[in-house]
């Protein structure tokens, strides 16, 4: 892993130092949901990110151990991109963004349920979802 100067001890800055660009999240978001993305599927997202932030933005993840790089099992020439243990353990945060957005913002059409489904029974739906995306490692 990368080492990174702090700018200090505190674990908000520590955490976005990882993560809190305007795209990491995004490509984790994908990444839980689809439990495996080609470059090719994230510059599918509805964001719209340019191909040099996206490779940056992979490379960055990939050296603070959020996501690994790995061999496509069906074509040799696309790379699969997958969820560590580091990242699958961002779940809970991801969870809280999608509450906290759910109070403040329309929520679209296709993510209601989920979000409905946190609303319900938030610890099941965060152990369900720990449980599928580390047996999909």
């Amino acid at each position: 892993m990368k080492e990174s100067k702090k700018r200090s001890e505190c674990p908000i800055s520590n955490s976005l130092d990882v993560w809190g660009d305007k795209w990491s999240l995004l490509i984790i978001r994908d990444l839980m949901d689809k439990n495996g993305c080609t470059y090719g599927d994230f510059l599918k997202s509805g964001e719209k990110i340019a191909t040099n932030i996206l490779a940056a933005r992979l490379q960055a993840l990939e050296e603070n151990g959020l996501i690994l790089k790995l061999e496509h099992p069906q074509s040799k020439a696309k790379v699969l991109y997958k969820l560590t243990q580091k990242g699958i353990d961002l779940l809970p945060i991801m969870v809280e963004i999608n509450l906290w957005a759910d109070k403040y913002f329309t929520i679209p059409e296709d993510r209601k349920a989920m979000v409905a489904l946190m609303k319900t029974d938030k610890a099941k739906f965060i152990a369900l979802g720990l449980e599928t995306l580390k047996d999909g490692e």
